[in-house]
């Protein structure tokens, strides 16, 4: 019989106090094996930020590609409820390791450096505008809906070519690829979800390899680098995971950033009459409420000690990057929203080591102009419910406001 789990990771109470379980991890068990959200997995959850980054920069023991861990019968295991069609979403960067991961992250580094991701400022910084002046004199709006939603989602489709008018079906495609799946009905809702999204990735790619064009899609499906090629199967992995993270984790930004300085006016009046503090004020906002709460599972290739515990070869490890980014032993009053913290506690955000996030400086960008364009445009802004009645999203991986109502002036 399987124990049930010591913490409550899942609910909605979890989530309005998610930080205050984050504690108690950190300082009563930092490095602990329970049981997963389908009550039978086992999984070791790392809390401490020292723990959190032996694992996030060691990918030789500890590794996203399950292939290089378990057994064969374990795989198959593994693999036994998913829909044959993940496998088409499923051979991407993300999930791969060593040379495959760099092969395929090669292929799409070019697009997300800085330099070229400054290019894009006028058109994003457009998009906030225009997004602003369908509300501006409304004087209210649910900023998730209608503005941190729906600027990255542009922002992702322009660049890769696909048309912005479909981000609804984006939407729901999305929170489909992010959300557990565990009884029978939700399984066969997410497989009709993903074989929508591959049947739709399979139009956009035939009429890209008929009329390409100046996009992103266009250029992976003719990518050459070194004479390598994106197979079929990546081809669709990588066009996948670049719609589905280029927004998620801007939206969580966006809407966490908003909501954590609408609950501290000091900051939010520093930041309003100095704009140029933005884009430092960012990272205290990335490591104060992140929209990643959680590092994608890793697998153990070997047995291996850690904090105390030994961890054997094929267990399964979560980082909780929420639950480093606030460890008293790397930050000072790690619950306190700094602004003007020391830039040297270096948070975990966007990751570390190989895996760190491709998108980082997009999604940067992307929050800095939000930020920038509200706080000049929309004085006054201010929540119309109490914080406690704010709601999360159900989804482990992301810190995700369902929605985020405000008001501002006129």
């Amino acid at each position: 019989m399987v124990d049930p789990p010591k913490y409550d990771l899942y609910s909605d109470a979890f989530r309005a106090g998610t930080y205050t379980t984050f504690a108690a991890m950190r300082e009563q068990d930092p490095i602990l094996r329970q049981t997963g959200l389908d009550g039978r997995s086992q999984i070791w959850f790392v809390t401490r930020y020292g723990d959190a980054m032996t694992v996030l920069l060691d990918d030789v023991r500890f590794v996203r590609d399950p292939v290089l861990a378990l057994t064969p019968d374990e795989l198959e295991a593994f693999r036994a409820d998913m829909p044959d069609v993940v496998g088409f979403l499923d051979d991407h960067m993300l999930n791969k390791d060593g040379d495959d991961h760099r092969r395929l992250r090669r292929l799409v580094t070019k697009a997300f450096t800085p330099r070229m991701v400054e290019r894009l400022r006028p058109r994003i910084q457009e998009i906030a505008d225009e997004l602003v002046d369908a509300v501006a004199e409304r004087g209210e709006m649910d900023l998730v809906d209608e503005f941190a939603f729906p600027l990255p989602v542009t922002v992702i489709a322009e660049l890769l070519g696909v048309p912005a008018g479909d981000r609804d079906r984006f939407r729901v495609w999305s929170n489909a690829i992010v959300s557990p799946a565990l009884a029978a009905a939700d399984l066969e809702r997410f497989g009709v979800h993903i074989r929508e999204f591959v049947a739709y990735l399979h139009d956009l790619f035939e009429h890209r390899r008929a009329r390409p064009r100046d996009d992103l899609v266009s250029g992976l499906i003719q990518a050459e680098e070194g004479g390598d090629t994106l197979s079929e199967q990546e081809l669709f992995s990588m066009v996948s995971l670049l719609i589905v993270a280029g927004h998620e984790t801007t939206v969580s930004l966006i809407g966490n950033a908003v909501s954590a300085l609408l609950q501290h006016p000091a900051e939010l009046e520093e930041l309003t009459a100095d704009p140029s503090l933005v884009p430092t004020a960012l990272d205290e906002l990335l490591r104060f409420d992140g929209p990643v709460e959680r590092a994608l599972n890793r697998w153990a290739t070997a047995d291996v000690e850690l904090g105390g515990q030994t961890i054997r070869r094929g267990d399964t490890i979560i980082v909780i990057l929420g639950a480093a980014d606030h460890d008293p032993a790397r930050f000072a009053e790690p619950d306190v929203l700094d602004l003007r913290r020391e830039p040297e506690a270096k948070h975990l955000a966007f990751g570390r080591g190989s895996h760190f996030c491709l998108g980082a400086p997009l999604a940067r960008l992307e929050t800095e102009i939000a930020l920038t364009t509200l706080l000049a445009r929309l004085p006054g802004l201010r929540l119309t419910v109490a914080p406690e009645e704010l709601t999360w999203r159900p989804v482990p991986l992301f810190r995700s406001l369902v929605a985020l109502p405000v008001a501002w002036d006129l």
